[in-house]
């Protein structure tokens, strides 16, 4: 039985809670649109338009109100134009599409042009063995065995992928000389 009288009264106390909450409901602040008409429906005769109402000036409060929760959209001031002021921009939904530079047509890739390559990447390559060395020795320095076998093992690949490379830039230097010149 006392189960029955709780759920009994949690009813009512939900109930109470849902009427007060809709007698305490904010009215809204526009009025509703009329409601759809059905199609089976009798026809009334149409309204005239409504006219729309026009801007309405609100003046500018002397000192400052607190901020509350509210809307600030709602309390928006309209203040008259000013000579010398200009109005903003109207944004727009799709700009038109930017212009972009002209693509330049693609070098042909000549004997110079791979020279040219080969050596930055040698370049490139040595000051990474320089790198690498360097750190070799600091984990030497530290007495870190494993780190140092490491950079050993990646040495002497690079050292390795950078004697092909000078090998390379020699031949396309002489590939380079035979080549005609550049218009």
């Amino acid at each position: 039985m006392r189960i029955r009288y709780r759920l009994l009264w949690a009813g009512v106390a939900v109930l109470g809670m849902a009427v007060l909450a809709v007698w305490l409901w904010p009215s809204p602040s526009a009025p509703l649109p009329p409601a759809p008409v059905m199609a089976d429906a009798p026809m009334a005769a149409p309204r005239p338009p409504e006219p729309a109402p026009g801007p309405r000036p609100v003046a500018v409060p002397a000192a400052p109100r607190p901020v509350t929760g509210e809307s600030t959209e709602a309390r928006a001031t309209v203040v008259p134009p000013r000579p010398g002021d200009v109005p903003p921009e109207p944004e727009v939904s799709n700009p038109p599409p930017q212009q972009n530079d002209p693509i330049e047509p693609e070098k042909p890739q000549t004997a110079r042009w791979r020279l040219a390559k080969t050596e930055r990447i040698t370049a490139v390559l040595g000051r990474d063995v320089e790198r690498l060395e360097r750190e070799r020795e600091m984990a030497d320095s530290r007495g870190d065995s494993a780190r140092r076998e490491q950079l050993e093992l990646l040495i002497q690949r690079q050292r390795v992928r950078l004697s092909e490379l000078r090998e390379e830039v020699a031949t396309l230097t002489e590939a380079a000389k035979n080549e005609p010149p550049e218009e």
